[in-house]
């Protein structure tokens, strides 16, 4: 049901557009995150400005791949809420 997922964080991006911008997010991803949906909007989905110190050089340069070549992928990736090191 759509109960079970009401606490999933997302956002959607656009395609059809270079650097694939944010045209939406959720409350609950702005709420673990740290950032309010106008702090998101139109950033790439690749979401470098949630990378920090410990996000994986090589896990990052898959999500790139994955993107460009338009492909499907699924893998963890270590991003840092607003304000975190």
């Amino acid at each position: 049901t759509s109960s079970e997922h009401t606490d999933s964080s997302f956002l959607l991006a656009n395609a059809q557009i270079v650097d694939f911008p944010i045209v939406y997010c959720n409350e609950s991803f702005c709420k673990i995150s740290g950032y309010n949906r106008a702090e998101v909007m139109q950033k790439s989905c690749r979401c470098g400005f949630m990378y920090g110190e410990l996000t994986d050089k090589e896990t990052v340069a898959r999500l790139e791949y994955t993107l460009e070549n338009q492909q499907q992928d699924q893998f963890e990736i270590l991003l840092y809420k607003k304000n975190s090191k």
